[in-house]
């Protein structure tokens, strides 16, 4: 298996996969022109692709979606909530509405000889989800933009090799941003965002003896900092007996690699 993150934080959310004999995106929240030079630097061709897996209908997540898919067709895979806000978002912006394989969460699906698991997430969108994805022999868990992590998320994470995990604020830098209140109780919600805390708890509660990596991910750029985010979980990491687990922090404008890239 082979992960790249693309690109991660509150402009635009992309990741490549390689697993299982097909290639994926998961989301495509930069523009078309962008996630084609994205893939090209990680050596990935935007065409032969096998499916996008879309999370939710997020601007950052779907940005470049009916462009890229227009100019590269592969097939979009979204739960029904999800597609039907995303036909609604790009017919009311002109845009060509492309050709939906409507999956349910909880119910695996095959590409390939990948699994791909949808698990419903906390997030105030219509319907989202993370991702399992499974090949037999190593797991990709994806999980971003969750309010909270449920019993089932915890659950997910049983037998993942590697983790993308969101650490997306500090709670402290977050109350004294500035920002509007509203803004901050919808980050800091159950269905808004993850704190560093918050990731540090769901690694600490069920960190499965496979885990060889956690990547930090969809950190804010103004309310976070990566190193904090990275040594509070490394002193989780370390706690629980596990510090050889690979710590990466994903980036906004730079590719991060997971797994499989050496």
């Amino acid at each position: 298996m082979k992960a790249v993150v693309l690109g991660s934080g509150s402009g635009g959310n992309a990741t490549y996969v390689e697993a299982g004999g097909v290639r994926l995106l998961i989301d495509a929240g930069f523009a078309c022109r962008t996630l084609e030079q994205r893939l090209a630097a990680v050596g990935a061709s935007p065409d032969g692709l096998d499916g996008i897996l879309v999370t939710h209908e997020h601007t950052d997540h779907m940005k470049g979606l009916a462009n890229f898919v227009k100019r590269h067709p592969t097939a979009v895979f979204v739960t029904e909530g999800t597609a039907a806000v995303c036909e609604h978002l790009m017919r009311r912006a002109k845009e060509t509405v492309p050709d939906f394989a409507v999956f349910q969460p909880r119910v695996p699906f095959a590409l390939g000889d990948l699994t791909i698991t949808p698990i419903p997430i906390s997030h105030d969108v219509a319907e989202p989800v993370g991702y399992t994805l499974a090949d037999g022999a190593e797991k990709l868990g994806y999980f971003t933009d969750l309010g909270i992590v449920t019993a089932e998320i915890l659950a997910a994470f049983a037998g993942c090799t590697d983790l993308i995990l969101e650490s997306n604020h500090d709670p402290e830098t977050l109350r004294r941003s500035g920002r509007p209140w509203s803004l901050i109780t919808r980050i800091s919600g159950e269905s808004g965002h993850l704190s560093n805390e918050q990731a540090c708890q769901a690694v600490a509660a069920a960190c499965p003896p496979e885990l060889r990596s956690v990547t930090l991910a969809h950190l804010s750029e103004e309310c976070n900092d990566p190193e904090l985010a990275c040594r509070l979980m490394t002193a989780t990491l370390q706690h629980i007996g596990r510090g050889d687990v690979t710590l990466r922090c994903a980036a906004q404008n730079a590719s991060c690699p997971v797994c499989g890239c050496c």
